[in-house]
């Protein structure tokens, strides 16, 4: 089994990239995520590119915001092989947008609960 790590070309970058999921993706929400996602050809080898974000609007202090980043990214890394082994059956590409909505931080059980949850359902409805 390979080592679960989150590398850089399983990043979803670029304003262009991020822009198109979020116009033309379809959206899931799964309290307090929000998944947006869409099926498209990325410039990488990878199965899957993901992004995360957490307004300002939602939690002020910069430390609560980058710590809800890191549970976020934790949370994907460890889970990642359940959702990269349909899309390479499927022989498709995908990139992902996960925004926390929340008005405070959840434990790292809670968000890696909800992201497994709600990635699943969206690759079961829209993968």
């Amino acid at each position: 089994m390979r080592s679960a790590t989150f590398s850089k070309h399983e990043r979803l970058r670029g304003r262009t990239r991020v822009q198109e999921v979020v116009s033309a993706g379809r959206a899931l929400h799964d309290a307090p995520f929000r998944i947006t996602g869409r099926i498209m050809q990325l410039p990488t080898d990878a199965p899957a590119q993901v992004a995360f974000a957490v307004p300002k609007r939602n939690l002020k202090l910069a430390v609560h915001r980058n710590r809800m980043k890191r549970l976020m990214r934790e949370a994907y890394r460890l889970n990642k092989h359940r959702w990269y082994e349909p899309l390479r059956a499927a022989g498709v590409q995908c990139a992902w947008l996960i925004v926390f909505n929340g008005k405070a931080p959840v434990t790292l059980a809670e968000t890696q609960l909800k992201i497994t949850r709600s990635m699943e359902r969206w690759l079961k409805e829209h993968g």
